[in-house]
């Protein structure tokens, strides 16, 4: 049965390849979008304005409830036969860019100062067009709607478990500034130890000679740790009949530590790539989903370590 199990599940991934594939290419565009279009509303103050406070959160929650799908569709006996990529798909990239184009230049009026609705209902229809034009390039119309009739209970307990995360991240929000104090601290001593001279200006200011950062919510580690203790509580109920119950309790505190180290190091990074490359570096990348992709690549590499050291037998060796 085991050797039975384990082709199985070789055949299973093996056969949800292409679609890991598309949705990494999914993703992978709106990081991009976020990281081009996201630093521009942060930088000019436009966040808690025109509905645009609601994306930070909806990011996240649509990142949250991604993972979890993948995770509860990957333990299905049943896959979809996927249809090969289109040419034709080009035509919703294209949309994807030109929504994106058309966001750039609402967000400009605004900064400039233009009143009224019509440019805040532009950029918001805009923002969310291009998000689903990317799914559509990337994807496919067939495939999406294969997805949809083949994984309709996978696709409600994802829904609800992001609206439910959605709730929990703005609820654990109210720590960041702990949060965002300990990095702030923690950075100057690594700035020092590297040589370079930084201080402090209150609240959470990190004064460079060549410029000064603030060490906000973007940077405390907040919706990482919450997306990580989401995941982990997922991963732990499906498995809890699998899993060495004082591991897996005891792997979790060790794990938030080690990822709240590494988002230390990844704003200390940023800083020395600013300092020493383009101060812009910093501003731009600061306020983007760049911690989501150390997020991932933490998640990736301590679920690939971790998983089957706390798993009773030995010989699974998928999540």
């Amino acid at each position: 049965m085991k050797a039975i199990s384990k082709k199985y599940q070789k055949n299973n991934l093996r056969a949800a390849y292409p679609l890991i594939r598309r949705t990494a290419a999914f993703l992978a565009i709106c990081l991009i979008l976020t990281g081009t279009i996201g630093p521009r509303i942060i930088s000019h103050g436009l966040v808690g304005k025109d509905g645009f406070q609601i994306y930070g959160g909806a990011g996240k929650s649509l990142l949250f409830g991604l993972v979890v799908l993948a995770v509860l569709v990957g333990r299905r006996k049943q896959t979809i036969k996927l249809t090969k990529w289109m040419p034709c798909q080009i035509t919703w990239i294209v949309l994807t860019i030109l929504a994106a184009i058309i966001s750039w230049i609402g967000i400009s009026q605004l900064i400039a100062g233009t009143q009224g609705i019509l440019w805040p209902v532009v950029v918001n229809i805009s923002m969310l067009s291009s998000v689903v034009f990317a799914a559509l390039g990337t994807i496919g119309v067939v495939i999406l709607r294969k997805i949809l009739n083949t994984y309709k209970k996978e696709l409600l307990i994802s829904l609800g478990l992001s609206v439910i995360f959605y709730g929990f991240l703005y609820a654990v929000y109210n720590l960041w500034q702990i949060l965002a104090t300990s990095v702030l601290y923690s950075v100057k001593w690594l700035l020092t130890i590297t040589g370079i001279h930084a201080s402090i200006l209150a609240p959470r200011t990190l004064l460079l000679s060549k410029f000064g950062i603030n060490v906000a919510q973007y940077c405390s580690g907040i919706e990482s740790i919450a997306l990580f203790s989401g995941l982990y509580a997922v991963i732990g109920v499906l498995d809890w009949g699998k899993f060495n119950k004082g591991k897996l309790l005891w792997a979790f505190p060790i794990a938030l530590i080690l990822l709240f180290g590494f988002n230390i190091l990844r704003v200390y990074s940023l800083i020395l790539a600013g300092y020493y490359i383009n101060p812009q570096i910093a501003f731009s990348l600061f306020h983007t989903y760049a911690g989501m992709i150390f997020f991932i690549i933490f998640s990736g590499i301590f679920w690939l370590i971790s998983y089957r050291w706390m798993i009773i037998d030995k010989s699974i060796k998928t999540i």
